[in-house]
């Protein structure tokens, strides 16, 4: 077995050592657990080769900590069950309850990952050159790029078939003698759902925008970050963007990959989750603070980005060690 395959050198970055596997998690595994106290929990990895790897993370931070690692280039599909926090490259809500794809061919990895919230996650990660392999022998040329079928799972709930194939690789007692065929084959399982999904959906080449018009998106999107409790409207935002409404949520949702209601809420949970961190306030003042005048709303939205109600979220900091 490869000692870390793809995440030997993120796992040396991670604070993380090697220890004792739990039952269920056979020789193909190996598991860390937090050296440094900043964490609880453990990170299990399977990696018998240089080109795929089965990741598990179990574990919960003691504290906000803004993450940032050096990656080698790979392609993932991952289901967050528990998570809270965002990632900055570029900025999206990281969600309980969702799918999402990754490409590190653009560089490392930089995101806040909030405290005293499980981070359970499970994972599928392969190198380019095992994709562009498998492209070649399944599909013959008939499909140009797999990054482009892990790229387009973007905070999805509705892909079943993936959460079920990466949920049954989770080990439990009695798994220890899973193989090494029974895992390459999940892993090739995978990439043939990514490539089917994507090839029945029929999507047109992706849609950009000009050099200016990005510039002008962009621009908005640091206004609205600072002022997300604020009341925002798409007329007046349009117009600071030289564009009308309809071409202003166009615009958005290409240089986002997001509606402009979804990232102004998405934004406003962000900002919910660090007051809810402060017990003298209500669940009803945090509420307006973050710009929502009826806290029911307020606890709907926050519920559906975090899988948890705001009183659960704020049990959960509590009961934190």
């Amino acid at each position: 077995m490869e000692d870390g395959g793809i995440h030997a050198s993120t796992i040396e970055q991670s604070g993380f050592e090697e220890t004792p596997r739990p039952a269920g998690f056979g020789p193909l595994w190996k598991s860390y657990a937090s050296s440094g106290g900043f964490a609880h929990g453990y990170y299990h990895l399977c990696a018998p080769s240089d080109r795929w790897n089965i990741a598990i993370h179990d574990f919960t931070l003691e504290k906000d900590a803004l993450l940032e690692f050096k990656l080698p280039e790979y392609l993932s599909i991952t289901w967050y069950e528990s998570i809270s926090g965002e990632e900055l490259t570029p900025y999206r809500k990281l969600r309980s309850k969702a799918l999402w794809g990754f490409c590190s061919d653009k560089g490392g990895w930089r995101g806040l990952v909030h405290g005293g919230v499980p981070v359970r996650a499970i994972g599928i990660e392969v190198t380019p050159r095992m994709s562009a392999e498998y492209l070649e022998s399944e599909y013959e040329g008939q499909f140009e790029s797999v990054r482009d079928a892990f790229l387009s799972v973007n905070d999805m709930h509705a892909f079943p078939e993936m959460r079920a194939l990466l949920a049954s690789l989770y080990p439990h007692p009695g798994d220890e003698s899973r193989s090494l065929l029974f895992y390459e084959g999940k892993v090739l399982e995978a990439l043939g759902l990514l490539v089917e999904r994507t090839r029945a959906s029929h999507q047109k080449p992706c849609a950009r925008l000009s050099e200016e018009d990005a510039r002008r998106i962009r621009a908005v999107i640091s206004y609205i970050d600072d002022h997300a409790a604020g009341n925002l409207l798409v007329p007046d935002l349009a117009r600071a963007a030289c564009m009308s409404p309809t071409k202003f949520k166009e615009s958005f949702r290409i240089e986002t990959g997001s509606t402009f209601t979804a990232y102004v809420q998405r934004r406003r949970v962000s900002m919910a989750e660090s007051l809810l961190r402060q017990p003298d306030l209500t669940i009803a003042q945090v509420a307006r603070a973050v710009g929502y005048t009826c806290s029911g709303r307020f606890s709907t939205i926050f519920q559906r980005e975090t899988g948890m109600l705001p009183s659960e979220y704020r049990n959960t900091l509590a009961r934190r060690p």
